[in-house]
């Protein structure tokens, strides 16, 4: 996969991001850019270490993060993925292929079409998923895993996003980009991934977190 990017925003994930890095290293022939997003943690040294380009981000956020890994892709496609190791790096070239195969824009890997290790998502959030992800499908079109963090794009959807810009700092990340995605005709397009069992404490609070998902989407509608 020598045409595409790996960009990994990761805020204090040192027990993981090690092992992320050496997985994409053995799979593929690829540029990794790992975004640390204030890391007090040893993140940033140790992707450096594993030989991916360590680009710093401070202003806090996923959706921060991600923008800025952005503008440093310079390949013809970008895969997003987390730095907590949930995500397989051997899913990644079904989305690429995807795209191709396809002619779309944009690949999500939906985790709730794959396989899930046990507990790797719990009750609480797949329920909250299933209503984001109904509420995409009622509003823009057609998806089955909205919150997904395994995504793949084209050169041309990410100069659009950076033209676009995100106003949503966090994890609203997902439902903006897909949003933004749908209005513009953008072709995007789904495969089944894996998804394991986070191993640290989340970051995402379900409650909280998922209401202002819910509520970029409204907003997202009728701008």
């Amino acid at each position: 996969m020598k045409d595409v990017t790996f960009i990994i925003p990761a805020y204090n994930e040192e027990k993981s991001i090690g092992h992320v890095i050496e997985k994409i290293n053995r799979l593929y022939q690829t540029d990794i850019i790992v975004i640390d997003n204030n890391s007090s943690d040893r993140t940033a040294e140790i992707a450096e270490e594993k030989g991916a380009l360590v680009v710093k981000e401070k202003k806090q956020g996923k959706a921060k993060a991600i923008f800025t890994g952005f503008k440093h892709v310079k390949k013809d496609y970008a895969v997003m993925m987390d730095a907590d190791g949930t995500y397989s790096p051997e899913d990644s070239i079904l989305l690429i292929n995807l795209l191709k195969s396809e002619n779309a824009d944009v690949a999500l890997g939906s985790r709730l079409k794959g396989e899930r290790e046990d507990g790797a998502i719990s009750t609480i959030n797949l329920i909250g998923n299933f209503i984001l992800s109904l509420t995409a499908s009622i509003l823009y079109q057609q998806v089955s895993d909205i919150c997904t963090g395994h995504w793949a794009f084209t050169k041309k959807a990410i100069q659009y996003i950076l033209k676009e810009s995100l106003n949503y700092p966090g994890f609203e990340l997902e439902a903006e980009m897909f949003s933004k995605f749908s209005k513009a005709g953008f072709k995007i397009v789904e495969a089944p991934i894996s998804y394991k069992r986070r191993r640290t404490e989340p970051k995402l609070s379900s409650i909280k977190d998922g209401f202002k998902i819910f509520k970029t989407l409204l907003i997202e509608r009728i701008k």
